[in-house]
């Protein structure tokens, strides 16, 4: 390495420079030295004394650091009072900082405008909603709610919470609120549209859209194909997650079973005479609309009469989600136990697609349908539902879901001699969060898992963060308590429910002063009950809730 140059001084022979000489000081301000004795010989050259840069910075010094003009110009990353350079160096009181050279006469750019990331709840209800915006702000997000059917005031009030108003929306911290112009129905291509005006407007970049209930599910997608997002489903199986004649065929398709079926288009219901004939079914058999929810028009027939009548009032009928029946769908009758898996889709886990919760159903017979008394979670990681979780990983992929939460309702057996449940069928799956606050009771009961936050992650393209285990750590348990009269609402007794030991959450679905009919579908239940705790004790209050509740009519 070539030494750095010295300057001798009255004809004297002086030391190098050291480098932090070199570089922060002139050399006319470093002070005269005397001279070096090497061997005592003052007489003898001195030997220069080499600086050995690496040793005292890491930095490449140039030519440029020993004129005290450029010095001047160079930015350093020294700080008063400290030295960069090595332990053995000069000590320096000051360095000499400069950020940057000064340059006038040039005119900047406008920055362009930070955009404010953004997610859409389509069709949300208040209970989830609360959790979802507050995994939205958690995540920096706008959160905007598109409500396709505005609840005009038509519904009880002891409904608000799941058919909500935009001011019920904004009481619970939505930041916007769309509903589609009043006096005209929800058009999916004009929603996208002031999404997009909005979008603009604000400087606003939305990431996802969530469906938040059952009708939802079929056109969330297709909004988020308009807005030019990329985190979507299948959009050429959209149909098939909503539609439960196409689910089956796509399930078929990918291998899997399903229940015999048969599309009725008779307007008189007398095809089904034929279709029994050509499955080979025997009564019972079931009788649904196609794009049901909340296990509404869903009628198990036991014999050609109710199977006639039911078909062609479905056919002839509008169905629960507003729109024109154009068939009726014919099942055969499954039997076994029900379960309701529920899934995370996003390609940051492990396989893509995950079951996170089995509810087991229990259900009875009643009014030619089947109604729910209670559901009870489960370990999805009991050898005994193995089959269930395979079974259902695989139905997701076939109807296309990729991003976001699913919900699997299927049938299966008991073997009794492998102690496992086996055969299990599809019954639908819905590309949604499951309902019932399924998801708010998983998060109270499986340590680590966040199901609302783990929605949002995935429908934005943002890594999901799994648990270790969805073992739940306490058993939960979702009460259906029902009316067993018809009119108008006088008394309740029994509705507090706060008494029960393991209670966690209740909904009461009538008010004085409302109309009540005997409980044949989710919404026709009088009140609901979410309880949390040992097995035993979660299904005693259960039963509880369900003996001592009474209603009075009038």
């Amino acid at each position: 390495m070539t030494p750095l140059p010295s300057t001798p001084s009255r004809g004297q022979h002086s030391r190098n420079q050291s480098l932090s000489e070199a570089v922060l000081a002139p050399r006319a301000a470093v002070p005269d030295l005397p001279p070096v004795i090497h061997n005592g010989d003052t007489h003898k050259p001195v030997d220069e004394v080499s600086v050995d840069l690496a040793e005292h910075h890491e930095a490449l010094i140039g030519d440029e650091f020993l004129n005290p003009t450029n010095i001047v110009k160079q930015p350093t990353l020294a700080t008063l009072g400290e030295t960069p350079f090595a332990l053995d160096g000069d000590e320096i009181e000051h360095h000499r900082i400069v950020a940057t050279e000064i340059v006038g006469g040039l005119q900047f750019a406008a920055p362009e405008p930070i955009l404010q990331n953004a997610i859409v709840l389509l069709d949300p209800r208040i209970p989830d909603c609360e959790h979802l915006i507050e995994a939205g702000r958690k995540r920096g997000l706008m959160i905007m709610a598109v409500v396709p059917k505005p609840n005009d005031g038509s519904k009880a009030d002891a409904l608000l919470s799941y058919y909500p108003t935009a001011e019920a929306l904004l009481e619970v911290g939505m930041h916007q609120v769309y509903e589609p112009p009043i006096g005209s129905k929800f058009d999916i291509v004009e929603c996208a549209t002031n999404l997009k005006t909005i979008e603009n407007q604000q400087n606003l970049r939305f990431l996802g859209v969530v469906p938040c209930r059952e009708a939802a599910v079929d056109f969330s997608d297709i909004l988020g194909a308009l807005l030019g997002l990329t985190c979507l489903n299948d959009l050429g199986l959209s149909s098939a997650r909503r539609d439960k004649g196409l689910m089956k065929y796509a399930v078929s398709n990918a291998g899997l079973r399903v229940a015999k079926y048969a599309r009725l288009t008779q307007g008189d219901g007398t095809d089904v005479i034929n279709a029994v004939k050509e499955l080979e079914l025997e009564y019972p058999v079931v009788v649904k609309t196609p794009r049901g929810m909340s296990t509404m028009d869903v009628f198990i027939c036991k014999d050609e009469k109710e199977a006639v009548q039911h078909s062609a009032t479905i056919v002839r009928s509008v169905g629960p989600d507003g729109r024109k029946t154009q068939y009726a769908l014919l099942e055969e009758f499954l039997g076994g136990e029900e379960f309701a898996l529920n899934l995370i889709a996003s390609p940051t886990t492990p396989r893509g697609v995950q079951v996170t919760d089995i509810w087991m159903y229990h259900k009875i017979e009643t009014n030619g349908t089947m109604v729910n008394t209670y559901q009870e979670l489960v370990d999805c990681h009991e050898k005994k539902y193995a089959s269930l979780v395979k079974y259902a990983e695989g139905v997701c992929r076939a109807v296309g879901i990729k991003y976001g939460m699913a919900h699997c309702e299927l049938k299966a057996k008991y073997d009794e001699k492998t102690k496992k449940w086996v055969d299990p069928v599809m019954i639908e799956i819905a590309g949604r969060l499951a309902g019932g606050r399924k998801a708010i009771l998983a998060e109270a009961t499986i340590p680590g898992w966040h199901p609302f936050e783990a929605l949002i992650d995935a429908h934005c393209g943002f890594p999901v963060k799994m648990p270790p285990s969805f073992s739940p750590s306490k058993r939960a348990v979702q009460t259906y308590v029902p009316s067993d009269k018809n009119g108008i609402l006088k008394s309740v007794q029994g509705n507090d429910f706060e008494r029960l030991p393991t209670y966690h959450a209740s909904s009461m679905l009538r008010k004085i002063g409302d109309k009540v009919e005997r409980s044949t579908s989710l919404m026709t239940f009088a009140a609901f009950v979410w309880l949390v705790g040992d097995v035993d004790e979660v299904k005693r209050d259960a039963m509880r809730a369900r003996a001592e509740f009474k209603v009075e009519v009038e």
